[in-house]
């Protein structure tokens, strides 16, 4: 091993019973409760860092990214990830009902989106965003539940929604292009003109007294939502989806005229769903496979890429633990820190770095089954926070604590097949877009380290 800090203690007056101790403590007691305070003065402090990492990406076969409350649109493009678009599909519904006298007059229709707050990508580019109406029903995806020795459920699957791999027919006409430069971080809305003929035709269907604008059921068959798609821009921006609306302004005629309106809400929840795709034809991932086998970053540069949304995540494995189990009593292990270093070069202003990353763990086919717990006496998971560069954006990082994985590894008696998965918590895994690229074992000067302190007896 190559980097070795050792601090030696002076020997006390009975060493040899302290040495019996700690050897009894290492023999009976759980890899829980060792290797927080071995520390003594009769022991010497180790440390090394140059345990093999080994790094991959590796693409899921989808993300679910129904109910999230987000409505996503447009893009970015970079020479590590190569083309990431957002779509937005969704249902409307009629609201509480609507009523209106013969003595109204129709003035407009429009679709208003209100800013979330989200963002990623140049913001100051403007983005062409153009309105569809959907051909077909909206149908969400069921999906039964993994048994015996199927392969295991997603972590990032529910029992019934739609993912951004998920597809709904729509026109290939649009009922409306609109060009505008995004205000994310505004409280503004966006109100996009819809054509005359779909706003009267609406207003005479519900003077008549329609059940199409009754029974929301039938108004669902008969206008069966939109799908928003971008064709410019170089940012993804998120729009509230609970706020969002197809809204039918009108005059009430009488003694003076007034102008009111009524709003048709986008209908949230398991039908409301993101299309979040990318191309990876001219990047470092132009042979990843969706759902396939992970690809080496000795084939991508010496990186690992995660990307939200898309379902890029890194996986981690430490290929020689056999060797160091052989030379580590386990039990003797006093810290293991797992660091994370973006690449250098890759990640400024607009591409920010992600705030934090989570650990999941994976069965044999990758398959992210769950988040990996910071301390299996609890329910807390592991997360990450980044410690930024700031000034030079070159050593910025992200730390976990991995001890008890580490310990349980090197004391499992039998293998698992689970390996680790690095990506966004699942929060923002499935509803942002947001990217990161790390180094991997290879990379001269940003790799993925796992820091190991363990204590020596003299």
């Amino acid at each position: 091993m190559k980097r070795i800090l050792c601090c030696g203690f002076p020997r006390r007056s009975g060493i040899s019973l302290l040495l019996c101790l700690i050897v009894l403590l290492s023999a009976c007691d759980s890899p829980e409760e060792i290797g927080l305070n071995l520390l003594e003065e009769d022991l010497s402090s180790m440390y090394t860092d140059t345990v093999t990492v080994e790094v991959s990406t590796v693409l899921l076969d989808s993300v679910v990214s129904s109910g999230t409350g987000s409505v996503l649109v447009g893009g970015y493009q970079d020479a590590w990830l190569g083309k990431a678009e957002a779509n937005a599909v969704f249902k409307l519904g009629l609201g509480g009902g609507i009523s209106l006298s013969n003595t109204v007059a129709y003035k407009s229709l429009e679709l208003l989106l209100p800013y979330s707050g989200y963002y990623y990508g140049d913001s100051t580019e403007y983005i062409t965003l153009q309105v569809h109406r959907l051909s077909e029903n909206i149908t969400e995806r069921s999906l039964s539940p993994a048994v015996g020795t199927e392969t295991s459920d997603s972590y990032f699957y529910t029992s019934s929604g739609l993912y951004n791999t998920s597809k709904t027919g729509y026109t290939a006409q649009p009922l409306a292009t609109y060009i505008f430069k995004p205000r994310p971080n505004s409280s503004d809305t966006l109100h996009i003109p819809l054509p005359d003929v779909l706003g009267q035709e609406w207003m005479n269907l519900i003077m008549a007294g329609s059940s199409t604008f009754l029974v929301e059921e039938e108004f669902q068959n008969y206008f069966k939502g939109l799908q928003l798609r971008t064709n410019a821009g170089a940012a993804v921006v998120g729009f509230n989806a609970a706020s969002a609306a197809i809204r039918i302004n009108y005059y009430e005629e009488g003694e003076e005229t007034t102008s009111a309106y009524y709003d048709f809400p986008v209908t949230t929840g398991s039908s409301q769903y993101n299309q979040m795709v990318n191309d990876f034809s001219s990047s470092y991932l132009r042979n990843i496979v969706r759902g396939g086998e992970p690809l080496s970053s000795d084939l991508t540069g010496n990186m690992g890429f995660t990307q939200a949304g898309t379902g890029v995540m890194v996986k981690l494995t430490f290929p020689y633990l056999a060797d160091l189990k052989a030379i580590l009593n386990p039990y003797l292990i006093n810290g293991a820190v797992l660091e994370i270093q973006p690449v250098a070069g890759t990640y400024a202003s607009p591409y920010i770095l992600p705030t934090s990353l989570t650990l999941y763990e994976a069965d044999q086919s990758n398959t992210p089954v769950s988040q990996l717990l910071a301390n299996y006496s609890s329910s807390e998971v592991q997360l990450a926070t980044v410690t930024e560069d700031k000034e030079y954006n070159v050593k910025s990082k992200y730390q976990f604590n991995i001890t008890q994985y580490l310990v349980g590894k090197l004391t499992e008696t039998q293998y698992s097949g689970k390996g680790l998965l690095l990506a966004e918590p699942p929060s923002s895994f499935t509803k942002t877009m947001s990217r990161l690229v790390i180094g991997g074992k290879g990379h001269e000067s940003n790799r993925v380290k796992l820091k190991i302190y363990y204590t020596k007896l003299q």
